[in-house]
């Protein structure tokens, strides 16, 4: 397995994630000079939406490259047509700093199931124990990191949108740092590695007309990774009534009560914990 030199960081994918901007404008230079081996591009990814704190100007730049065939013209589409081809002029790796409001501690998403991006987590993961490693399968390429067959999310949470703060900071770049380290002395030594790996949304309860009627269980808030039965308290209704959910097997949430996903009805994701051969 070979990764390339050339890697392209991505902040601000959503313009409200002001840590991943932070570090696109104040540490390219001490990225640089860190690893010189390396050929490091840096992409700011909505400037648009960062001028007004909101996550996205038309639509979600990290759900746009799925549409470009479509003849789009939105603000996010553009930009995506315009980071796409940047990451694909040359073979690179690329890694896109996202922040959420969920309590998912330090995690590494991979969202092209290639042995190369698994044993890149995977020696990530063997420096920082705590890491979680995610498989999010993007089999459509909606993600600005599948634009490239070699890449990884770093998702650091919970923070609040259109802030900074030290830990949130200090965790990303320190994961960074040691990402960016394992790509330079790539030695894939490790032969299995632990994700988890989405299987299942979870959508919030609604009326005949849509709206939310319920709000997560203080059982799971708060508890991403944290395994659930296959029967468990999911939702507390405004009407005081709890509702349960169900799974197959032991399941374990992710990005439970994300602020982003409210439009959307998502209330929390399941995965499986799974040994990857790789």
């Amino acid at each position: 397995m070979i990764l390339p030199k050339r890697v392209v960081i991505i902040g601000g994918t959503h313009g409200n994630e002001w840590t991943g901007i932070a570090i696109i404008k104040h540490y390219q230079d001490l990225l640089r000079n860190k690893f010189p081996e390396l050929h490091i591009e840096f992409i700011f990814g909505n400037p648009e939406a960062y001028q007004t704190g909101k996550r996205y100007k038309d639509e979600d730049l990290n759900r746009a490259s799925q549409f470009l065939n479509e003849n789009r013209t939105t603000y996010e589409a553009q930009r995506a047509r315009e980071i796409r081809e940047i990451i694909q002029k040359e073979s690179c790796i690329v890694i896109d700093l996202h922040t959420t409001t969920s309590h998912m501690g330090n995690t590494l998403i991979i969202s092209q199931e290639v042995p190369e991006n698994l044993s890149l987590s995977a020696l990530v993961q063997n420096n920082s124990p705590t890491t979680k490693i995610l498989l999010a399968p993007d089999p459509k390429r909606k993600y600005l990191v599948s634009q490239s067959n070699f890449g990884l999310m770093i998702e650091i949470g919970p923070i609040a949108n259109n802030v900074i703060t030290s830990n949130a900071l200090e965790e990303t770049l320190k994961l960074l740092v040691l990402t960016l380290s394992q790509i330079n002395h790539f030695r894939p030594t490790l032969t299995e590695v632990e994700v988890f790996e989405e299987v299942q949304d979870v959508y919030y309860p609604q009326d005949h007309e849509g709206n939310i009627t319920a709000y997560i269980h203080s059982e799971i808030s708060g508890r991403d990774y944290a395994p659930l039965g296959k029967k468990f308290k999911a939702f507390m209704g405004f009407n005081g009534q709890e509702i349960d959910g169900n799974s197959d097997e032991i399941a374990y949430p992710i990005f439970i009560n994300e602020a982003a996903y409210y439009p959307s009805k998502l209330a929390f994701t399941l995965c499986r914990k799974t040994i990857k051969k790789i």
